[in-house]
C-alpha cells in the first residue's frame, strides 16, 4: 500500500469503451521494442499455435492491424456473458484456453472470415501513438482484467459501484449506490466531465442532476480551462472524464473507441485529457489519471482471467461468475509514477475504489470491495523519489489527418440492448427537460429532432 496518499490531491478516471491489452498494447513485447517485461504478443510459432482461433475449420492467428481509423460497417462483436464465455474458452487445469475469440461471432454479425479475424488484429505505436505515449513516459498494468466476463452494463457498475445488479446489458439500468453517492456521503467533492451523453443517463435517477447539477456535471469543452485557472484545492477531488459514445446518439465522431469505430478519434480524446491534466504545474504535481477499459469488446486477449469470484448481491438474480474478464489497457499517468514502468499486480476495475477507500474512507471503500481479492492502484504509486514532470505530448496532426470525415450527427441502430438504452435515455432526458435550448445538450437535440428522437 502507497505511504503518503497525502500528496494525492485529484484522482481523475477515464474509462474507455471495448478493447483488449493484446489488442491494445500487446505489441510492445514484440520487436523492435521487445519489452521483456510485458506479457504481451508473440511471434513464436508455438505460441501462435496455442493461440490459434478456429473458424469454420480454419485457423486463424493475431496479425499486425494497420488501419485504426475505422473497421467494417456494423461489425461489432458481441461481448455480453455468454460471448465472453465462448471468447475464454472451457476451464481446464484452472486455465482458460482464450482462443474462442473468432469463432464466437454470430453469422449476422458478419461471415466474412476477412471480417472475423479482425478480432485478433492488434496495433503498434505508428497506430496507437497515444498508447505509445503513455506506455514510454508512464506506468502501464499488464495484469489489469475487467472486473466481470460480462459487457458494458455490468462492468461499468463494478468500477462505479464495486458490485452489478445485473449480468447483461438492459434498459433503463436499474437502480443501485453509485461511487457518486459514496463521495457524497464522505464529504469528498466530485465531478464528472462529458464530451456526449453521460453514461448514466441510463439510470433515469441521474437524469435531472445530469441536466441541471452544474456542478456535479459539465462539457467536457470546460475541463481545461477549469483545471488551468481554478486553484487545485478549490477543484473537486475526483473528477471522472467520459467520451463521447459510439452507442448514443452523438454530434461529431465517436471517442470511445467502441467497434466499428476506429481508434484514432479515442487517441485524440485521452491526449486532450492528459494536456488538460498536465497543462498546470500546480494541478499535475498532486494528479493520479487512471485511464482503463470497460471491457475488451471481443477483442483477442491470451492472458487466462484470474479466478477471482463474483457473487451476485443479494437481488441479482444471475449465477456468479467464477472470474475476472479478459485483460484491458489500463495506465497509471502521474507524477508519482517511473516512467515505462510495468505493473504486474493483478486488478481489476474494484481497484479504483479500493485507491478511493484509502484516500477518503479511512482505508475503506465498503466490505465487498475490501475482500475482494484484487490490488488498489495506490500500490503502484512510490513517494520516495522526486516527482515526475509532465513530460510534452507528442504531436499526432499527420495520424489525425488521415482519419475519415464522420457525419454531423450519428444515431446508431437498436440492434443491441445498449444502442436501445441509450435512445430510452434520450427521450427520458426531453421529458426532464432537454429541449433544443438547453445550454449543454440543446444543439444535440436539435440535430436528433429530425430522426424521430
Amino acid at each position: 500500500m502507497a505511504t503518503d496518499l497525502s500528496r494525492v490531491r485529484t484522482i481523475v478516471v477515464t474509462l474507455m469503451e471495448n478493447r483488449s491489452f493484446d489488442h491494445m498494447l500487446g505489441y510492445l513485447s514484440l520487436p523492435p521494442l521487445s519489452h521483456s517485461d510485458v506479457d504481451g504478443q508473440s511471434l513464436d510459432p508455438a505460441w501462435l499455435d496455442s493461440y490459434t482461433n478456429y473458424d469454420e475449420g480454419q485457423g486463424f492467428q493475431p496479425f499486425l492491424s494497420t488501419n485504426p481509423y475505422t473497421l467494417p460497417k456494423d461489425f461489432d462483436p458481441p461481448h455480453e456473458r455468454p460471448y465472453v464465455a465462448e471468447h475464454l474458452g472451457a476451464l481446464q487445469n484452472s486455465t482458460f484456453p482464450m482462443n474462442g475469440f473468432v469463432s464466437a461471432i454470430p453469422k449476422n454479425v458478419s461471415a466474412d472470415p476477412a471480417v472475423r479475424r479482425l478480432v485478433l488484429g492488434y496495433f503498434g505505436a505508428e497506430q496507437a501513438p497515444t498508447n505509445h505515449f503513455f506506455a514510454q513516459k508512464f506506468l502501464i498494468c499488464d495484469r489489469w482484467f475487467c472486473s466481470l466476463p460480462a459487457g458494458t452494463q455490468p462492468n461499468r457498475l463494478m468500477a462505479m459501484s464495486g458490485f452489478s445488479r445485473i449480468e447483461l446489458n438492459q434498459t433503463p439500468l436499474p437502480e443501485q449506490e453509485l461511487v457518486y453517492d459514496w463521495l457524497t456521503a464522505h464529504g469528498v467533492s466530485w465531478r464528472v466531465y462529458h464530451q456526449g451523453i453521460p453514461f448514466f443517463t441510463l439510470m433515469p435517477r441521474w437524469i435531472e442532476p445530469i441536466l441541471f447539477d452544474q456542478e456535479h456535471f459539465r462539457s467536457f469543452h470546460r475541463f481545461e480551462p477549469d483545471l488551468v485557472n481554478t486553484p487545485p484545492d478549490d477543484l473537486p477531488k475526483v473528477i471522472f472524464v467520459e467520451p463521447t459514445y459510439g452507442d448514443a446518439p452523438h454530434v461529431g465522431p465517436s471517442t470511445d473507441d467502441h467497434a466499428p469505430a476506429g481508434i484514432s478519434d479515442g487517441q485524440e480524446f485521452l491526449m486532450q485529457v492528459y494536456n488538460a491534466v498536465s497543462t498546470s504545474p500546480s494541478f499535475w504535481k498532486g494528479a493520479v489519471l487512471i485511464i482503463t477499459y470497460d471491457e475488451h469488446g471481443g477483442f483477442f486477449d491470451h492472458v487466462s482471467p484470474e479466478l477471482v469470484p463474483t457473487k451476485p448481491p443479494q437481488d441479482g438474480l444471475y449465477p456468479a461468475f467464477e472470474s475476472l474478464g479478459p485483460r484491458v489497457p489500463a495506465y497509471v499517468i502521474s507524477p508519482f509514477v517511473k516512467p515505462g514502468k510495468v505493473s504486474h499486480y493483478v486488478f481489476d476495475h474494484s481497484s479504483m475504489l479500493k485507491l478511493l477507500g484509502e484516500k477518503f474512507g479511512d482505508g475503506s471503500y465498503s466490505p465487498v470491495v475490501d475482500r475482494r481479492a484484487v490490488r488498489s492502484v495506490s500500490e503502484v504509486l512510490q513517494f520516495d523519489s522526486p516527482p515526475l514532470d509532465a513530460p510534452s505530448a507528442p504531436a499526432v496532426d499527420g495520424y489525425l489527418a488521415r482519419r475519415l470525415v464522420p457525419p454531423s450527427v450519428s444515431v446508431p441502430p437498436s440492434h443491441t440492448p445498449l444502442q436501445q438504452a441509450f435512445r430510452d435515455a434520450v427521450a427520458n432526458m426531453r421529458a426532464y427537460g432537454a429541449g433544443p435550448d438547453h445550454k449543454t445538450f440543446g444543439p444535440l437535440m436539435q440535430q436528433l429532432e429530425p430522426h424521430g428522437l
